[in-house]
């Protein structure tokens, strides 16, 4: 005789599914109340001559960061859904957007890289075509916006 699966066991598949869900989702820096927002614009471009063939897939990972003394350094919240790793079939990136950041005197981080996969051996390895990266002292008072832009070079 087949044994069915009961109500609980299901219901233990789908907690445990909705906890992989949860883990696999970014984490934000909580701005708390009245945060002020940073307008981040830029263009970045991976040289075409570091490009092994003129298809080859250019892979960016970008980010705006809170640094701190101790541990990793939170990542700010963007105001809309962004996808800010492994993002592919652009070149150049173009990015325009806002993050939530907490009201104060505090540095961050903002960083750009471009890289490629390309076959060693018996695996695939991260080329790096361009990396940027900025620290930057904001003294920002609750509700207020700024705009940051950049144009960054390509790298040679």
């Amino acid at each position: 005789m087949k044994r069915v699966p009961s109500r609980r066991r299901y219901l233990y598949v789908l907690a445990g599914l909705c906890l992989l869900a949860a883990a696999c989702a970014p984490v934000y820096l909580n701005p708390g109340a009245n945060p002020a927002r940073i307008e981040v614009e830029f263009s970045a471009k991976a040289n075409p001559a570091l490009l092994q063939y003129p298809s080859e897939v250019v892979y960016w990972d970008w980010g705006f960061n809170l640094v701190v003394p101790q541990g990793p350094f939170p990542q700010l919240q963007p105001t809309e859904p962004q996808q800010l790793k492994v993002i592919t079939g652009v070149n150049p990136l173009v990015r325009k957007v806002t993050f939530l950041a907490p009201a104060g005197k505090h540095t961050y981080l903002f960083n750009v890289s471009g890289y490629v996969m390309r076959t060693k051996g018996m695996g695939t390895v991260p080329v790096d075509l361009m990396n940027y990266e900025q620290k930057l002292t904001l003294d920002l008072a609750p509700g207020q916006v700024h705009s940051i832009k950049w144009s960054l070079p390509p790298a040679r």
